[in-house]
């Protein structure tokens, strides 16, 4: 009797917790709302419930943000903006989601480095590190680094054409080395940008690829890396047909390969960051596919598979300079830079399962448009986002505490932390390379669990 009140508990919290998967979606408009100039929104996956939850307004009070989010602990998050700060060229900032807190941390100018474009990186140290497009000794853009705790920035390399200039994306440490890495869109040997590193431990800078146009020229995006380290980005231009290409970097030996040479009908001029789950890479591009507005496109690590999803014909949306997100729906989510009802950008859902595209937002002045960067799922309610890969597999789940865990990093450990359903950590356990098995001792419920290295949810625990 009580193994059956059991089953028929877990079965309702699953469905309960299933009838609830619309993610609740943030991001960042560029212009419009109260004082024209953009500001922060939220929505629902089903494309209810948009709301403009703070308006920039110039100077201190933010302007024009054009960079993803980085969730950084319960209900925050950081990111840069291109206009805001007192001097009006650009700015870090936090976000307190639920009093609507948005805090100016500091402003960019012109020897310091203006124009950040791309996200921060926020490592484990309480250090945030970033690029600008613009400013420094040489006007050539920077690397910053600056200190939560002490709020403290400093420029840790000026950029002088040699080794790389005007950098329009944002950076990410290895789980490697622990360096950070960033690219350039020009600059360099061959002048077509650069993948570069920073070593916060002894502060050293090098040039670790040059680009050339056989093998892919000026990225204006972010690396992204998965669990095995392995790095992969895309470049605007070059390649085979100058349509710009999709490759992999590996931080141990600096092996750089092209994956895939956009062709022009299955997409060019990618500009976003590329999503890794799963051994599965998702992306737009710019323009390129059958209207020359952008695609939508998966590629498939295990056998170098290329898939065009999805074409934007301008109604429907165009020009992607983001890239999407796949939410715990399952369903994959952005949104394009101009086309829609105003031409000023939509934000979209792409079904996976069924091929269906679904626009569920037109972007306008009076409630926010022109999207540059990516979504983030970020509940109010519960801080969750399943937005990485995980270096976990547990299972059974549910279960009664009594699971085994396979570290999907087998060359080293890793710690697991679970968590509350508001986003509190609670348990930390020392995951090994392999199988491990751990009894759990919790009440019967919804958990979460995550890497400690990371700020993102990697999926749900349910204990009977």
């Amino acid at each position: 009797m009580r193994k059956s009140i059991y089953v028929l508990l877990a079965y309702l919290m699953i469905s309960q917790f299933s009838q609830a998967q619309t993610p609740e979606l943030w991001g960042s408009m560029s212009l419009g709302g109260t004082y024209g100039i953009g500001g922060i929104f939220k929505i629902n996956g089903d494309g209810t419930g948009y709301s403009l939850q703070y308006a920039c307004a110039g100077s201190t009070n933010g302007g024009s943000i054009q960079s993803n989010f980085i969730p950084y602990s319960q209900l925050l998050f950081y990111g840069t903006s291109v206009s805001g700060g007192t001097h009006a060229k650009g700015e870090i900032f936090s976000y307190q989601t639920t009093s609507h807190t948005f805090n100016s941390l500091f402003s960019m100018d012109s020897l310091p480095g203006y124009y950040p474009r791309g996200p921060v990186c926020v490592t484990s140290t309480g250090k945030i590190y970033g690029m600008t497009n613009n400013g420094g000794i040489n006007n050539k853009g920077v690397i910053f680094e600056y200190t939560i705790s002490s709020n403290q920035y400093s420029k840790v390399h000026e950029f002088n054409n040699s080794d790389g200039q005007l950098p329009n994306g944002g950076m990410i440490q290895s789980s490697l080395n622990n360096k950070i890495y960033g690219m350039t869109t020009s600059g360099g040997a061959n002048n077509l940008g650069v993948i570069c590193s920073y070593n916060p431990q002894n502060g050293v800078f090098a040039v670790e690829h040059d680009f050339t146009f056989s093998e892919g020229v000026t990225p204006f995006g972010t690396l992204i890396q998965d669990n095995s380290g392995m790095m992969y980005g895309l470049a605007f231009g070059g390649g085979t047909g100058g349509y710009g290409v999709l490759f992999s970097f590996n931080p141990t030996n600096n092996n750089y390969t092209v994956l895939h040479h956009f062709s022009g009908t299955d997409g060019a001029a990618p500009m976003g960051q590329l999503r890794v789950y799963n051994g599965m890479l998702y992306g737009t591009t710019s323009q390129g596919g059958t209207s020359n507005k952008g695609v939508i496109f998966s590629h498939q690590l295990s056998n170098n598979s290329y898939t065009k999803l999805y074409d934007f014909d301008g109604t429907n949306g165009s020009s992607p300079f983001g890239s999407v997100i796949k939410a715990n729906d399952g369903k994959l989510y952005g949104m394009t830079l101009n086309g829609g009802l105003n031409s000023m950008g939509v934000i979209y859902s792409y079904d996976l399962t069924s091929s269906t595209f679904t626009k569920i937002y037109d972007g306008n002045f009076t409630t926010g448009g022109l999207p540059y960067a990516d979504l983030i799922q970020y509940s109010t309610a519960t801080s969750i986002n399943e937005n990485e890969e995980s270096d976990f597999n547990i299972y059974p789940n549910p279960s009664r505490g009594n699971i085994k865990i396979q570290n999907t990093q087998n060359s080293k450990s890793r710690d697991l932390v679970i968590l509350n359903p508001i986003g509190q950590t609670i348990l930390e356990y020392k995951i090994l390379p392999g199988i491990n098995e751990i009894n759990i001792e919790l009440p019967s419920g919804l958990y979460f669990y995550k890497s400690k290295e990371s700020n993102q949810i990697a999926g749900k625990l349910i204990i009977q």
